[in-house]
């Protein structure tokens, strides 16, 4: 890697395809930590009856509702900060935060991150508006169910299903693409596999240390988020390093803002999905009896994620030219790929690597662990509510256990997965990426969609006033979220033609649309036939 960046040409463009990261790859680095937060606490919970009762769930019963408002303990806000913010700012902004500046230019990033910071907190209060007319006992992944009609809602649980499935494959990936980084000579198959297993061990026996370890894992990450803002700002100014950057990456004879608006919206396809998990919190905040903390815990999350994400992304920027060699590398899978290392780095830290390489180890294992458990605790509760085949179902004899058919369906799946990402490396990131990115952009549109009709409906007028939250965004909130969408996916299909269109690589991108509308169909199928009974 380049000691520092390299001089810009007059007139510099673009980098070219040659010169392009695997997007979709990318694409799974950001979304890969977009929801396993979500789950940080039920993961912990689930596992003893004493944490149930002080829950206030009361009797013990089979199946796990997930993020739902009744099993939802009240936790402070400063907790629901912790984790929904570490979702953001973990491997999912540390691998790769710094390629919204080769597509967009400092001025670009930065302005795609703002962006997507206010399209979060209009989605949040959408996801609590609309929570707060569901039944307490509903997940909120099953919301579709009760606002878009039980073919639709369906479709989403499954998708939601499959995207923690392929979350845990990318995790198994990407902690052999991390261990490679010290030992590069041995197959990263057996890494790949030996992490794995780790993962069944640690869900099997025992996971009440996740959240504690998470917890902890966060603030190390925020440590060096702010430890990176500081040296980066030394660095620019010239008190680091062998070298004073200033501003010299805002004055190119191409400006602050590479391509203008297209650039932004490539840069916002990765800030995007950089920030999309975090609201989860909403849901969080919704069981508060505090109608002040209900109102204020959206605000503090995303101001908490302007605080932390704005000025790393502007110090990077300062650093970090989009013309550097340094993204002329082919993976962004492991700290070499991280513009905080690039940063480090600049400064003449050198171990920082390392740091960074643990933290990204670390937080791969336990991701891996949260993203079966959740995966098997799903298609449990989508067995519970006859919507999966009932050998699936929840163990009758042992109350919050973990089927081994489900588990084993989740294990069977994955590997099937895993295989094919082995197999045909470039392929198969391409297919988690495509997988998992689109995910984002169908959960929060229909998150906007059913904000849209919990508000103008009378079927849900009369439960307003439980819990009396209404979004003070619409209709300007949602609306402006399906537009940025919108505009999200019409620049990653520009840009996949713009660096060269081709078949392959527009199919596997769009793959997770792909099987969404496939699983409408399957379900408007079984639903017509007396399969299919919410």
């Amino acid at each position: 890697m380049a000691s520092e960046p390299a001089s810009l040409a007059s007139g510099a463009s673009t980098p070219t395809q040659e010169q392009m990261p695997p997007i979709a790859a990318l694409h799974g680095a950001h979304i890969a930590h977009q929801a396993k937060r979500q789950a940080l606490h039920w993961f912990t919970l689930r596992r003893s009856s004493s944490s149930l009762e002080q829950m206030g769930v009361g009797e013990k019963k089979r199946g796990l509702v997930l993020v739902s408002q009744k099993h939802t303990p009240v936790f402070p806000v400063w907790r629901i900060v912790l984790v929904t913010v570490g979702g953001s700012i973990n491997s999912s902004f540390l691998i790769a935060g710094g390629i919204t500046i080769m597509f967009g230019g400092p001025g670009g990033a930065l302005i795609s991150y703002i962006l997507s910071i206010i399209v979060l907190y209009t989605v949040m209060t959408s996801l609590m508006e609309v929570g707060s007319r569901m039944p307490t006992d509903v997940p909120y992944y099953m919301y579709g169910t009760r606002v878009l009609g039980q073919t639709v809602g369906v479709a989403l649980a499954w998708s939601y299903w499959l995207v923690w499935i392929a979350l845990l494959v990318y995790e198994m990936v990407a902690g052999g693409f991390i261990i490679q980084f010290w030992l590069p000579d041995v197959n990263r198959a057996i890494w790949c596999l030996l992490l794995f297993l780790s993962c069944i061990t640690i869900v099997i026996v025992d996971s009440r240390l996740y959240s504690p370890i998470e917890s902890t894992l966060t603030i190390f990450t925020i440590a060096a988020l702010v430890a990176g803002i500081i040296i980066g700002s030394l660095a620019a100014a010239g008190k680091l390093g062998d070298r004073k950057y200033g501003f010299e990456t805002w004055q190119d004879d191409d400006g602050p803002i590479l391509n203008g608006i297209i650039g932004v919206i490539g840069a916002a396809i990765f800030a995007n999905f950089s920030v999309q998990g975090a609201e989860a919190g909403a849901i969080m905040a919704l069981k508060s009896p505090s109608r002040y903390s209900r109102r204020m815990t959206p605000i503090v999350i995303c101001g908490v994620l302007a605080v932390l994400l704005l000025p790393s992304i502007f110090v990077t920027g300062l650093i970090l030219s989009y013309s550097d060699p340094w993204f002329d590398k082919d993976t962004f899978d492991s700290a070499d790929g991280s513009s905080l290392t690039y940063v480090f780095e600049a400064a003449k830290i050198m171990p920082a690597a390392h740091v960074i390489n643990t933290i990204l180890l670390i937080s791969a294992i336990l991701d891996c662990c949260v993203s079966l458990y959740i995966a098997t605790t799903v298609i449990q509760d989508l067995a519970d509510r006859k919507l999966a085949p009932s050998i699936l179902q929840s163990p009758k004899d042992r109350d919050h256990a973990l089927s081994p058919y489900s588990m084993g369906l989740c294990c069977m799946v994955g590997l099937g997965i895993w295989a094919l990402t082995y197999i045909r490396e470039t392929g198969g990131f391409v297919l988690l990426g495509g997988v998992i990115g689109i995910s984002g952009v169908i959960m929060w549109s229909s998150i906007s969609i059913m904000h849209f009709i919990v508000r103008w409906s009378k079927r849900f007028r009369h439960s307003a006033d439980e819990n009396e939250y209404r979004s003070w965004l619409f209709p300007v909130g949602p609306l402006a979220c399906l537009v940025y969408e919108l505009g999200v996916l019409v620049g990653l299909f520009y840009i996949l033609a713009w660096v060269g269109f081709d078949i392959n690589i527009f199919l596997f991108e769009t793959l997770g649309l792909f099987i969404f509308i496939a699983l409408v169909i399957i379900a408007a199928v079984a639903q017509h036939f007396g399969y299919c009974r919410c």
